[in-house]
């Protein structure tokens, strides 16, 4: 699955820490750093796997919580459009 970022967000990283805007709804979030560097990786050209990978390289964790903690992260980002899936 690749991941592109919603039209309708804007965000910006401070420190190391994204925060997203979802413009329809009005609602800010701020991420974690492992999550705002999921959020820098999401580019409309990377697969799940391959930002898995990049985690799991750049935060020194092992592949399968990795997996299951972006997985997660990234149903949430889906089901809030935030972020759009092809396949």
């Amino acid at each position: 699955m690749i991941l592109a970022k919603s039209p309708a967000t804007a965000s910006r990283v401070i420190e190391g820490e994204a925060v997203i805007l979802s413009i329809d709804t009005k609602v800010l979030r701020g991420l974690n750093p492992v999550g705002s560097r999921v959020w820098e990786l999401i580019d409309g050209r990377r697969s799940v796997e391959e930002i898995v990978a990049v985690i799991v390289r750049e935060f020194a964790v092992a592949p399968g919580p990795a997996r299951s903690d972006v997985d997660a992260f990234v149903r949430e980002l889906l089901a809030r459009g935030l972020v759009t899936a092809t396949p």
